[in-house]
C-alpha cells in the first residue's frame, strides 16, 4: 500500500512521525490519505472502534430524539431512509409529510415545517444538499417552534 510505504531519499528520516508522512502522501497520492487517516486513527487511539462504521437501528435513533432534537441523517450515496422512516412512523401511529428539496422548494418546506410543528406529525426533508441556502431559515424556524414548546 503507498501509505504503508518507505518514503524515498532522505524523507524516511526527516518524517519519522505518521502525521508528517501523511503531508507528503497528500503532495504525491492524494487518493491514499483517507486510507493513511484511518490507520492513523486507529494506532494513536489503539483501537478501531474510531474508524469502524456502526449501522444505528431507527429505535435506538428515536429513543434518544426528543420534541426539540430533531433527527438529521447524513448519509453516504447510494443509501435512502424514506422507508425504513415510514415503516418505523408507521409503527408509531405517526404521519410522515416528506419533501425533497430543491430549487423552489423553500415556501412549501416551511409551510410543512411549520404545520408538522402544529399538528404534532413527523417533517421529513429530504435532500437538503440541493437547498443549502434554506438551512438557516429552517433552523430559525425550529428554533421559534422549540421555544414556543418550552413556554
Amino acid at each position: 500500500m503507498p501509505e504503508d510505504a518507505q518514503l524515498p531519499g532522505e524523507w524516511e528520516t526527516k518524517c519519522e512521525d505518521m502525521l508528517k508522512k501523511m503531508i507528503i502522501l497528500r503532495c504525491f497520492r492524494p487518493d491514499r490519505v483517507c486510507f493513511a487517516i484511518r490507520t492513523f486513527v486507529e494506532k494513536g487511539m489503539k483501537s478501531a472502534e474510531f474508524i469502524q462504521s456502526k449501522p444505528a437501528s431507527i429505535e435506538d435513533i428515536f429513543a434518544e430524539s426528543t420534541h426539540t432534537l430533531p433527527i438529521i441523517f447524513v448519509l453516504t450515496t447510494g443509501v435512502d431512509p424514506t422507508e425504513i422512516l415510514m415503516r418505523f412512523a408507521a409503527e408509531k401511529g405517526q404521519t410522515v409529510t416528506s419533501l425533497s428539496l430543491g430549487k423552489g422548494q423553500s415556501k412549501k418546506a416551511t409551510e410543512i415545517l411549520n404545520k408538522s410543528a402544529e399538528s404534532g406529525s413527523w417533517c421529513f426533508l429530504s435532500n437538503c444538499h440541493l437547498s443549502i441556502g434554506l438551512l438557516p431559515e429552517l433552523e430559525s424556524i425550529m428554533d421559534t417552534l422549540f421555544k414556543k414548546k418550552i413556554n
